[in-house]
């Protein structure tokens, strides 16, 4: 009985692909990203009051309603963060543009002080591609301490720990 449940789990497991995913953000995703640390809300939190790593949420900007009737104004709801992240909306899109890249590997480049050994945390939402692809493409440029949280921020709060009002960054 217990190999038939790992033989499974095993076949349930999504293979990492060799590129960047370019499907629909949200699905199954890997338990893994090659190069990148996987890690969860109670060492997330330890190594936010350890070491201040950046904290990157990648998630996109909710769009507005189906049913918004033509020409109303929509206001999107609050975004919320972990404290002390920044927001760089749909940094993990597989397909980003050369421009749009250019300005992840810069913020990241700024926000680590130059340092490809600063510890770097990428997350957006539970089953979001966008966040395995931002953590690929941090190690992709150079960063030695990547980690992927793949709970997102509803796994943060799940877990009782607070969350900040966010904007998102934009180039320029």
């Amino acid at each position: 009985m217990k190999a038939v449940l790992v033989a499974a789990v095993l076949a349930a497991s999504v293979p990492e692909p060799s590129g960047y995913w370019t499907g629909p953000n949200q699905g199954d995703t890997p338990d893994t990203v090659a190069g990148a640390t996987v890690i969860h809300t109670a060492l997330l939190a330890k190594l936010i009051r350890r070491e201040r790593p950046v904290l990157i949420d990648v998630s996109p900007a909710p769009p507005p309603p189906p049913e918004l009737p033509a020409g109303t104004v929509w206001m999107a709801p609050p975004h919320r963060d972990i404290p002390g992240s920044v927001w760089l909306q749909e940094a993990g899109k597989g397909d980003l543009p050369p421009e749009a890249e250019d300005f992840y590997r810069a913020t990241l480049e700024r926000l680590t002080h130059g340092s490809k050994a600063h510890a770097v945390v990428l997350y957006c939402h539970p089953k979001c591609w966008l966040s395995w692809n931002a953590a690929k493409r941090a190690v992709s440029f150079g960063y030695q301490q990547v980690y992927w949280y793949p709970d997102g921020i509803e796994g943060w709060q799940g877990a009782g720990k607070p969350v900040a009002a966010a904007e998102a960054l934009q180039p320029g």
